[in-house]
């Protein structure tokens, strides 16, 4: 039997474009996703301002350096967007065909090499000559991701293996193509081509070093490919086929032809990529230039909700984080990698919707109850606070003796989780974050005993005042709590 699901939505024709944007801008699935995405990322930049802390660095003037160095090389921000913009396309796009195109880093390189070559092998005409290294790289970037795509639909070779393998192929393959392959530049011992004829570079834009016309190509491409997918008859098959193979297939929809378009589209769109890379920033291809853009483009389509709009706010974010790193590392000393790490986060928040969704569910309850119970709720408040500091605490206060007391460590750990639990009983208004919270302050007494026997004046003060507080506002909650109050908890 197949299950029946609500075929994609077409959009009304008799409507203008700006009431379309304003009932889009209205809706309460749009307003979710939007704070649903900024909350993810207040939440990694928090995670990762612990993690400086933890490691001796000030997030403070690290975020203030990144954003100040994001503003004032706004030109590197569109730049480094540019490349995520149409890799983080290609992975929405065949998303929204139920596939996850995993080898966009390898399309890109692919439609990097064919651009490449055209330029510097073919002498043509200006601008001419620049269509003709874009429609190349669109062109071997479509056919190689349309090979797992054919495989994927007429033979079930899983495209996230077929497309990592082949990504691996393309990296290895272009290298060979410019250290010992017909594409090595003569008498250069780097494993770099030649660089392509000045007629087929994209011209800069604005007068910057690194801005050129890719990225008004690439934003071009936003409202292409979600006219594309909203629009079009194919688009709407793709979609209805990612929504439920069985029932797409049942309604005449050949699903085979669309997976296989879908992952051949999102390859040309990575290959697209590549080509604007090489034309309009460095001129030739060299061994290794893309570090990791069409990965990074997964986790562009991840934040943006694999929708074009919102693709486009993620490469614009992540362009920014790439940026202002470098001005972060030399302004206020924090390593570049930390711009990783937060990007990490960010896609670690965005794909764990059922945390953030029960944050937003419980913080709200949690404000109804302190409006409507003010006395109980200010202890309560202050012990999420204790909480919250405990658990950027925990292992930072112990850092000093981890190497001289293994136990010291799990203590630490031990704080610093239970410090979040006794966060998330107070959100859930359970009783047991009495207890959650006179616990974790005895285990800091524990751990003021440990820094006391090891002569370590930092952990020992810092943990009985931690001990200290932590008992008094157990006290204060244990004093003002109510049973009228807590029967009705389940209510709110």
């Amino acid at each position: 039997m197949i299950e029946e699901v609500a075929l994609p939505e077409v959009q009304e024709e008799d409507t203008s474009p700006i009431d379309q944007l304003f009932d889009k801008l209205q809706s309460k699935e749009f307003q979710n996703n939007i704070m649903h995405t900024l909350l993810s990322i207040l939440m990694a930049l928090a995670v990762a301002a612990i993690l400086m802390i933890a490691t001796g660095y000030d997030p403070l003037s690290a975020y203030s350096a990144l954003g100040l160095g994001a503003l004032l090389n706004f030109d590197q921000v569109l730049w480094r967007a540019t490349p995520l913009l149409l890799a983080g396309l290609s992975v929405a796009l065949a998303f929204k065909c139920g596939l996850f195109n995993i080898g966009a880093e390898g399309q890109l390189y692919m439609g990097s090499i064919a651009a490449t070559a055209v330029g510097y092998m073919i002498a043509l005409p200006l601008g001419l000559h620049i269509v003709a290294c874009l429609a190349s790289g669109i062109i071997v970037g479509l056919l190689y991701g349309l090979l797992p795509g054919i495989l994927r639909a007429y033979r079930g070779a899983h495209e996230v293996v077929t497309t990592m393998m082949l990504s691996y192929a393309a990296v290895k393959f272009t290298q060979w193509l410019v250290s010992e392959g017909p594409m090595h530049n003569p008498g250069d011992a780097r494993s770099v081509s030649p660089f392509i004829n000045e007629l087929a570079e994209l011209p800069k834009l604005l007068g910057s070093p690194f801005l050129s016309w890719a990225f008004v190509i690439a934003l071009l491409c936003v409202p292409l490919v979600n006219f594309f997918i909203n629009k079009t008859v194919m688009g709407y098959e793709m979609r209805a086929v990612g929504l439920n193979e069985d029932a797409a297939r049942t309604a005449g929809i050949n699903a085979k032809k669309n997976m296989a378009l879908a992952l051949g589209l999102s390859g040309a769109l990575a290959g697209l990529a590549g080509a604007v890379e090489v034309q309009g920033y460095y001129h030739r291809f060299y061994d290794g230039w893309s570090a990791g853009l069409g990965f990074d483009g997964i986790t562009v389509a991840v934040l943006g909700r694999n929708n074009p709009w919102g693709v486009l706010g993620g490469s614009l974010f992540f362009g920014a984080l790439k940026a202002g790193g470098t001005f972060m590392q030399t302004n206020a000393n924090v390593p570049s990698e930390m711009v990783t790490v937060i990007q990490g986060l960010v896609v670690l928040f965005v794909a764990a919707p059922r945390l953030v969704d029960w944050l937003s569910k419980n913080g709200i309850g949690y404000a109804k109850w302190i409006t409507n119970n003010s006395k109980p709720g200010i202890p309560s408040l202050i012990s999420i606070g204790y909480g919250i500091f405990g658990a950027f605490l925990g292992l930072i206060v112990v850092g000093p003796a981890m190497a001289l007391n293994f136990s010291v460590l799990l203590l630490g750990v031990l704080l610093s989780m239970g410090s979040l639990l006794i966060v998330v009983f107070n959100l859930k208004i359970e009783e047991r974050r009495i207890a959650a919270t006179s616990s974790i302050a005895i285990v800091w007494g524990v751990l003021g005993i440990i820094g006391f026997t090891m002569q370590l004046s930092s952990i020992m003060t810092t943990s009985f005042i931690m001990m200290g507080i932590g008992l008094v506002v157990a006290f204060f909650m244990i004093r003002t709590q109510s049973s009228k109050v807590e029967t009705k908890e389940g209510e709110i």
